[in-house]
């Protein structure tokens, strides 16, 4: 995969739009008294780096403080509106500025547009479907899955770039993934058109072959994402029994924190401080 540069032109972009620009979510415009403010996709809590441009986007005070920690996957669903906002804001950055931006966030966005798809094709209510889809490690699993489509569609292109001269990034494609979007139709379709149009400028690939290696990843991990089936004739499987042929890796780079050593300090007279038998060595 091609490296991200230096980021200078993608630090001044973000200047620029959270001075002049609108909110990543609710498109509210930035104020001359009231700027945007740096919201991290990729949450400091969870391992984004508080100055990494990479993951930061601008977004008005009400929707950086309403998200907070949560994942921006379940602050996307909650209003599908936002994905869409989301998206146009990626598809206005120059191809330069686009290139810079962390995979991660196309990993996000695309596990959003998933499970809206597969929400929005059940009989169920969409947002009944939503919480079933995300309770437990769902999300967890699903946003890992994501971020492994992304990742393995990119080195697929750059090696077939590698092989082959490539043409230029065609028009963009009305996508379904393949099911029923239900009253969702015209957000799914937008919503993955401008997405694969976004990913074909920053792998400078067609959008047909960009749609084509998201498929073919996605069906591939479609199994590792999904809840393990129940088979015929038996009862539900429990959360319990699911979890034992799942693996979850940990994201984002964050751990739990250890307890804290305690740190013994010796004075120059060989005495230890701080712990137990204080004075002077024998």
């Amino acid at each position: 995969m091609r490296g991200h540069g230096s980021g200078g032109s993608l630090r001044r972009e973000l200047e620029h739009r959270i001075r002049n620009g609108r909110c990543v979510y609710c498109r509210a415009p930035a104020a001359p008294d009231r700027p945007l403010t740096r919201e991290h996709v990729i949450p400091q809590a969870r391992g984004g780096r508080r100055k990494d441009a990479r993951i930061i986007v601008p977004a008005c005070a009400d929707c950086n403080h309403r998200r907070g920690c949560q994942e921006v996957v379940l602050f996307l669903l909650a209003r599908p509106g936002r994905i869409l906002a989301f998206l146009e804001y990626l598809s206005t950055l120059s191809p330069d500025t686009v290139r810079q931006i962390d995979v991660r966030v196309f990993a996000e966005v695309y596990a959003a547009v998933w499970l809206l798809a597969e929400s929005s094709a059940g009989g169920e209510p969409w947002r009944t479907q939503v919480r079933r889809l995300c309770a437990g490690r769902r999300l967890h699993r699903r946003r890992y899955a994501a971020r492994r489509i992304v990742t393995a569609a990119a080195v697929r292109i750059e090696r077939a770039r590698d092989r082959h001269a490539v043409a230029a990034p065609s028009c963009l494609l009305p996508v379904s993934m393949g099911m029923d979007a239900g009253r969702h139709a015209a957000t799914l379709g937008r919503g993955m058109a401008t997405l694969i149009g976004t990913l074909s400028l920053v792998w400078d690939a067609p959008a047909e072959q960009v749609l084509r290696e998201l498929e073919r990843e996605r069906h591939r991990a479609h199994r590792t994402a999904e809840p393990r089936r129940a088979r015929p004739g038996a009862g539900p499987v429990s959360d319990a029994e699911e979890g034992e042929d799942e693996k979850v890796v940990s994201l984002d780079g964050w751990k739990r924190r250890r307890g804290r050593k305690r740190r013994v300090r010796v004075d120059p007279r060989g005495g230890r401080v701080g712990g137990r038998g204080r004075g002077r060595a024998a």
